[in-house]
């Protein structure tokens, strides 16, 4: 049972990244699946995430390739910050498919940093780094800051444009539009500020954006 359920977590995977019109050849499908297992197998001792099998593929990964095409179209995005990385989501699957922009992945749990070092070795990821370490004490700078299900813009807007480099923008991936305009509202960012794209995952019946604000 356990092994059917992997093989139909893995054929998920494929079929989505199909769907999203994302050409993932065998290596870097191989390193998304080593990335899956692992994750598995952390979480069933430490709970980072509330999914498994097919659930984990489609609200995780999944979820956060959907926000790949407009990611990758952003510049400058030579380095990138995922904020409140967690186990990984946006910012290493982001660093599989990105191999042109250097992430450091921010995390302040100790046993989540452990856990997304130990899958940046295991996959031999070169442009991924971990930090473990709160968003207010960091003084580095970057061309792009991604985060998803990390905050409230209006709430931790003001320090991650401070981590920005000049010309530099946020990527945050966001549900409903009613609650992202709440939010951009209460933000005090005015119309053409943010840019709102709609995004659509495959095998999810749920409402998705990618809110890009310049700095």
């Amino acid at each position: 049972m356990q092994e059917k359920r992997e093989a139909d977590a893995a054929q998920l995977l494929a079929e989505g990244l199909g769907r999203l019109g994302i050409d993932c050849p065998g290596q870097r499908l191989e390193a998304l699946e080593r990335y899956r297992l692992e994750l598995e197998l952390w979480n069933r001792r430490y709970g980072f995430v509330k999914a498994e099998g097919g659930q984990l593929v489609v609200r995780h990964f999944l979820d956060s390739l959907a926000g790949l095409p407009a990611i990758a179209a952003i510049r400058p995005r030579r380095t990138v910050l995922d904020v409140g990385s967690g186990a990984g989501f946006p910012g290493l699957v982001l660093a599989l498919f990105l191999p042109d922009s250097s992430f450091a992945l921010l995390e302040r749990s100790a046993r989540k940093a452990a856990f997304l070092g130990n899958v940046v070795v295991l996959l031999g990821l070169r442009n991924a780094r971990v930090m473990q370490q709160e968003l207010r004490g960091l003084e580095e700078r970057f061309d792009l800051v991604t985060f998803r299900a990390f905050a409230p813009l209006a709430r931790e807007l003001p320090q991650l444009r401070r981590v920005l480099a000049p010309g530099g923008h946020v990527a945050a991936y966001k549900g409903r539009r009613e609650r992202i305009d709440a939010e951009l509202a209460e933000a005090g960012l005015a119309s053409g500020q943010a840019q709102v794209l709609p995004l659509e995952v495959p095998f999810l019946r749920e409402p998705r954006h990618l809110v890009v604000v310049a700095q």
